[in-house]
């Protein structure tokens, strides 16, 4: 039992209460919270075992009189709290009214500092929003230009592809006759792989007999004549590999590198130099696309256009012209 409980409270009778009376009050509460009688009570049995105890110390005279002394002292005890003066209870008032405004001083100040971080840190978000939008804005608009001066550069180089004259375009290859034989079809075949052939012009084989004997211990020769500059520009830089390439000398038809190349590599050159000054304008070390304009900045010089072009090319490109001329297919 509960050292607290007031067992004369416990039981419902007064402190001076006699035998007779602990013994009907004990019955009484007794039958009201036996167990059979509160089987949905989960708390009757503790209480019944208190009742219990309760009876047996206040039937018994010592045990009642050590009781009653412990309650008598915490009873005068309780008094003697209560009887406080007003000035002490005054006292106790107001230093918890004067605990109770520090401490809502302090809330209010712990929430204006509070405040003030939040107003701080918003500012400092926003103003970096709009930087971050102004450098979006830059980098698009630089991008822009950019992506402008490439379409320009290409449409100029387009124009140029496609504004270049048919010799230009023409690659001549010679191979040797005693370790390689090629037809029309088969040189077709070879060098498809480096852009789309308008026309394949083998050399025309000569007529007298001391002439075709001299021509089976040199070398023979074809025109290549391709539909951009750029095909024929990535067969004469082309590497000697593969199981045929390497067998053939290439020549450019003019006999040297032609002017629209070279007109197309400065367009180049001066693209990638607008280019780079954009970006060193802009900041921005954004990574730019590959122009799709051959590299011929390697090439070398190696004469005026037809300087060095053979009589028998100038006469196979003549006859591929004629006949390109009349509409007839190439034999």
């Amino acid at each position: 039992m509960d050292s607290k409980v007031d067992v004369y409270e416990l039981l419902g009778v007064a402190v001076e209460a006699g035998e007779k009376e602990l013994t009907k009050a004990y019955r009484v509460k007794a039958l009201q919270y036996h167990p059979d009688k509160n089987r949905d009570n989960p708390d009757a049995a503790k209480l019944f075992h208190d009742i219990k105890e309760a009876y047996d110390m206040l039937s018994n005279p010592q045990l009642r009189a050590e009781y009653d002394e412990k309650r008598r002292a915490a009873v005068a005890k309780r008094q003697r709290l209560d009887a406080l003066s007003g000035q002490r209870k005054r006292m106790k008032s107001q230093l918890e009214k004067d605990e109770r405004e520090a401490r809502q001083t302090r809330d209010q100040e712990k929430a204006r500092a509070h405040q003030q971080m939040h107003d701080e840190a918003a500012r400092f978000r926003d103003e970096a929003q709009r930087d971050e939008a102004r450098r979006d804005k830059r980098m698009r608009e630089h991008m822009q230009r950019m992506r402008e001066a490439e379409t320009r550069a290409e449409q100029q180089a387009a124009a140029m592809m496609n504004d270049v004259d048919e010799l230009d375009r023409t690659v001549r290859v010679r191979w040797d006759t005693s370790t390689h034989a090629y037809d029309r079809e088969s040189l077709a075949r070879v060098f498809a792989a480096f852009g789309e052939i308008e026309e394949v012009v083998v050399a025309p084989t000569p007529h007298s007999e001391l002439a075709r004997k001299r021509q089976q211990q040199a070398a023979a020769s074809a025109l290549l004549v391709y539909k951009s500059v750029a095909a024929a520009h990535a067969l004469m830089n082309a590497r000697l590999s593969g199981p045929e390439l390497p067998a053939f000398e290439r020549f450019w038809a003019a006999g040297a590198e032609p002017q629209s190349v070279r007109d197309i590599s400065g367009a180049r050159r001066s693209s990638v130099s607008t280019s780079n000054a954009s970006a060193a304008a802009g900041g921005d070390d954004t990574q730019r696309r590959q122009m799709r304009i051959p590299n011929i900045s390697a090439i070398d010089v190696r004469g005026l256009p037809g300087a060095n072009m053979s009589f028998s090319d100038f006469e196979s490109l003549t006859l591929m012209r004629m006949r390109l001329h009349q509409g007839t297919p190439a034999k």
